[in-house]
């Protein structure tokens, strides 16, 4: 049972529960309670440090003061500790028009306590309120609409979404109109009017959400007024009239939320979530944490209190990755908005100023937000058309996708557009050719013109070859943004700290201009250096002109020359940074001085001091497997790994050249060869784990490097170093038969371009350009025959077909023959199938190349079966099942098996059947056939071998 002070305030006067009404002379109020709360922060140096350790002071003796006002008499006093002294809990209801008043600060001076944070709910209501017992709301799981406006507070379903994991239903209101909030309102326990406030005048929200009864609202930005309009139609109305911090804010929140699932009232959960804030005082500054009693910010208005009490248990389910990217509000206001109504949206700013990070970050709240289906956020480094009408329709397509030609995989993502919520993410679109932003300018309109999907592109320039987008400019992280990068940034750094406490610190974060990527390379050197130091090293190298050229080369001085040296040939990997590839490079004779004789750990070495001054981050990549912790080779290939930021290449590049004037052009154009010849090694190596060791953390190290080694295979073409580009590509190949089929054929057609003379004429096949032509033309064949495309497989075996020499006959005509009548098979051509099995059976045969042989013999037998010539199949069969057991292909063997198997089936022999299961498939006894029978056919047990299985006793 609640005990319930009611205060009633009116015109001068006080009223406690029903009491006589006496004299209140409110204090004046507490000095700059509004600076304190949202200034504070910005300006917490000299001045502004003691006006901020004043105001703070000057809180508990304003609310002493406010607390005498009020209980004034004996009779006061004596229900209020009589209330205190019940067991259960207490609420202070202050009910009037007086809503300036900042009554949470309310202060008991002998308890020496806060009212609102000792056991006492303070809550405001308006004149004659009665909230009475608190109503029971239906629903298992606790459901939050938040509407999203611009303003001058942060948008806090941001980190909340983080706080909250699996335990609450979180959807973001999509426009954010009030005629849309009156649409869908029903049905959710919380309204969240987040950011800058309301979305109309307080009138006709608080009409909107009378429709839906709506037990709590929650409204940033919103004065005591607002609050008063939207409690006359809402259960609860929680305002925060004062900025307050968007990671406390959230917080606060969690709690709150946590506690209404826990089954507690509104009222205890708004208390719990302030004694949270009380708790974890520290808020982010220009001087590190600093101490805020930002508490009272949270003003409760109480209509009719509620409870949920079906709300199911907690979960605790975590959010799927901890959200690191913070701030740019107001770019994400932005993106809401050109999303929502333009479908498109490109962003645009200088190298390292957060684009891409940015652009990520965005597809994630999309997509947890109800934005886009599940699997709906696409992200595709910037290519031809081509290729991004791949990406979109490879992973929800498939199969029906892989098949299909250029002009109807257009209209099947047209299609796929108009049916689910789709964002395309386009990065790097400046990192194309001249002529690849107009190529894909006709795309970029089908999605944005869809009823459904959604397009978001960054790249170094506004493009206006893509026509009539929306365009966002990227600058620097506003004062408050950069506030937390730094405290990210500066968390682990030891020294940093009493640093940051001196003034100049924000000079220096004036100087950087929020450039992050600066940030990082600059701020973590307060370990050991003086904020001035750091200054006077910016303006040396031209603040202002090159920002980011200052940073790389102030962080450069803590490296020797040939440390510099060395850090400039990691920047020539395309991709992440592979020590064993360096250490392979140091091996060369042909390797620069400054790198022979470096092996991998001491190449870890080097790279761990460029990340200790913010030039490289560490990868890390899982080394758990199935079969426990990875080992050998491979997981000492999964732990040399660094990322480099794009935009730092050429800086290093420039750095390097300045480390060694007169030796730079013969260092670089050796290092560039050897880097090729030494990636060649290491792919041999990776390929070999892949086949033959830890495939499962080999294939993960693949996938990280994957840019990397694709890169410099591309280098490798352009050199025409076949040989080499040749090596790399066994091992591209892995991942292009696997989920990058489309770039398995980007990258076929460019090889060919490079190597085919005019005309398309191949290479002769018995030198370095030839094997590699054949190779990545026989690769392509069989990718298309895997996923159906069978006009493109057919052309692609003839091409190989035709630059083979007929004479003498060899192992490579006999298996192009061969996959030519496979292509005739799956066309269903059956007169072109046989003829060709028939010519690669007759030359497998002349050569004795027994893997072709037996694999013609089964596709006769194929050809024969589906032609309805029975025991011309089971002869072919039963041939092809003789060369395979001299051949000991197990895989083929069950293959012919089952091929029998059908062939005694659809001549109704049971017995027969029965034997080719037992003789071929062994199954351990007679009760598990029927399980063989559907491993091997995948179909239930025909009735004639079930029957006969019965009459054994089966």
């Amino acid at each position: 049972m609640v005990d319930r002070l009611l205060l009633d305030v009116d015109d001068g006067r006080t009223t406690l529960s029903a009491g006589e009404p006496a004299a209140f002379a409110c204090p004046p109020g507490p000095p700059d309670l509004q600076w304190y709360l949202e200034d504070y922060r910005r300006v917490p140096y000299g001045v502004g440090a003691a006006r901020g350790a004043e105001a703070a002071a000057g809180l508990a003796e304003w609310g002493e003061a406010l607390f005498a006002a009020v209980f004034t008499t004996d009779d006061r006093r004596a229900a209020y500790e009589a209330a205190r002294a019940a067991e259960g809990p207490v609420e202070l209801v202050v009910r009037g028009r007086d809503d300036d008043v900042p009554w949470e600060l309310l202060r008991d001076p002998e308890r020496g306590r806060y009212l609102a944070l000792d056991q006492v709910a303070v809550v405001r209501a308006t004149p004659g309120t009665d909230p009475g017992e608190p109503l029971p709301v239906p629903g298992e799981r606790l459901r939050v609409l938040s509407v999203l406006s611009r303003g001058d507070h942060p948008i806090v379903a941001r980190p909340l979404l983080d706080r909250l994991g699996g335990d609450v239903d979180l959807v973001v209101l999509r426009p954010p109109t009030v005629a849309r909030l009156r649409e869908v309102v029903a049905g959710f326990h919380v309204v969240h009017f987040d950011g800058g406030g309301l979305p109309g005048p307080a009138g006709e929200v608080a009409e909107a959400l009378r429709a839906g009864d709506v037990p709590l609202v929650v409204a940033n930005a919103c004065p005591p007024e607002t609050a008063a309009a939207l409690a006359e139609t809402a259960g609860s109305v929680v305002a925060l009239p004062y900025r307050l911090d968007a990671a406390a804010a959230a917080d606060f929140l969690a709690c709150l939320y946590g506690r209404l699932i826990a089954g507690d009232t509104v009222t205890a959960a708004v208390t719990a979530g302030r004694e949270r804030l009380a708790e974890r005082p520290d808020r982010p500054s220009l001087r590190g944490p600093l101490r805020l009693d930002d508490w009272l910010v949270p003003v409760h208005h109480l209509r009719r209190d509620a409870r949920f009490p079906e709300l199911l248990d907690p979960k605790g389910d975590p959010a799927t990755a901890r959200e690191t990217f913070v701030g740019r509000d107001d770019l994400f206001h932005d993106l809401e908005e050109h999303l929502h109504h333009r479908r498109a949206a490109l962003l645009h700013g200088p190298p390292g100023i957060g684009k891409t990070d940015l652009a990520e970050a965005f597809g994630r709240w999309w997509a947890r937000t109800g934005g886009a289906d599940p699997g709906g956020v696409v992200r595709h480094t910037a290519s031809g058309p081509d290729g991004v009408v791949a990406a979109l329709g490879l992973p929800h397509l498939g199969a029906e996708f892989a098949r299909a030609d250029r002009d109807r995989r257009r209209d099947l993502v047209r299609r796929l557009l108009g049916e689910r919520r789709l964002l395309l993410i386009l990065d790097g679109l400046d990192t194309l050719d001249d002529d690849g932003p107009a190529a894909l300018r006709d795309l970029v309109a089908d999605v944005a013109g869809s009823a459904r999907g959604a397009v978001l592109i960054t790249s170094r320039t506004p493009e206006t070859r893509l026509g009539d987008l929306p365009r966002i400019e990227v600058a620097g992280l506003n004062a408050e943004d950069a506030v937390g990068h730094a405290d990210r940034l500066l968390a682990s750094v030891p020294g940093a700290p009493p640093r940051r406490q001196r003034w100049l610190f924000s000079d220096l974060m004036a100087a950087l201009a929020g450039h992050p990527l600066a940030m990082r390379l600059t701020l973590p050197r307060l370990a050991d250096t003086e904020p001035e130091e750091l200054l006077d090293a910016l303006r040396h190298r031209g603040l202002g002109r090159d920002l980011l050229g200052a940073g790389v080369h102030h962080a450069l001085t803590y490296l020797s020359a040939d440390e510099r040296r060395r850090l400039g040939a990691a920047a020539l990997f395309p991709g992440v940074v592979i020590t064993d590839v360096l250490a392979v490079l140091s091996r060369f004779w042909s390797a620069p001085e400054s790198f022979r004789g470096l092996g991998p750990a001491a190449w870890r070495a080097e790279l761990d001091r460029a990340v200790a001054t913010g030039l490289l981050t560490r990868v890390r990549v899982s080394t758990e497997t199935a079969h426990g912790l990875g080992t050998g080779p491979a997981m000492a290939m999964a732990l040399g790994m660094y990322a480099i930021h794009p935009a730092l290449r050429p800086h290093l590049i420039e750095e390097w050249r300045a480390a060694g004037q007169r030796t730079f052009d013969q260092e670089y154009a050796t290092t560039r060869f050897a880097l090729l010849e030494a990636t060649a090694e290491f792919a041999e190596r990776l390929h070999r784990q892949l086949g033959e060791g830890d495939a499962e953390l080999a294939d993960r190290v693949l996938r990280v490097q994957y840019d990397s080694l694709a890169g410099v295979f591309g280098s490798a073409l352009d050199a025409r170093q076949w040989r080499t580009a040749q090596r790399i590509a066994a091992v591209l190949t892995a991942r292009w038969s696997d989920d990058l089929d489309e770039e398995g054929r980007e990258w076929t057609a460019r090889g060919r371009r490079a190597l085919e003379f005019a005309g398309g004429i191949a290479p002769a096949l018995d030198g370095p350009a030839g094997e590699l032509w054949f190779s990545l033309v026989a690769g392509d064949a069989e990718r298309h025959l895997a996923t159906g495309r069978l006009a493109e497989a057919g052309g692609a075996y003839r091409d190989l077909l035709a630059a083979l020499p007929q004479r003498p006959a060899g192992a490579q005509l006999a298996a192009v023959q061969h996959q030519l009548g496979r292509v005739a098979e799956e066309r269903e051509d059956w007169d072109e199938a046989e003829e060709w099995y028939r010519t690669s059976l007759a030359t497998g045969e002349e050569i004795d190349y027994r893997p072709v042989t037996a694999g013609s013999r089964h596709g006769l037998g194929r050809v024969a079966f589906e032609r309805g010539r029975l025991d011309e199949a089971d002869r072919w069969f039963r041939r092809s099942l003789d060369a395979n057991g001299r051949l000991g292909d197990r895989r083929m063997t069950r293959a012919t098996c089952r091929q029998l198997v059908r062939v005694a089936v659809a001549r109704g022999d049971a017995e027969a059947a029965l034997d080719w299961l037992v003789r071929c498939v062994a199954p351990a006894g007679p009760g598990e056939i029927g399980d063989r029978w559907r491993e091997i056919t995948g179909e239930p047990l025909p009735p004639l071998v079930r029957d006969l299985v019965a009459e054994e006793g089966g």
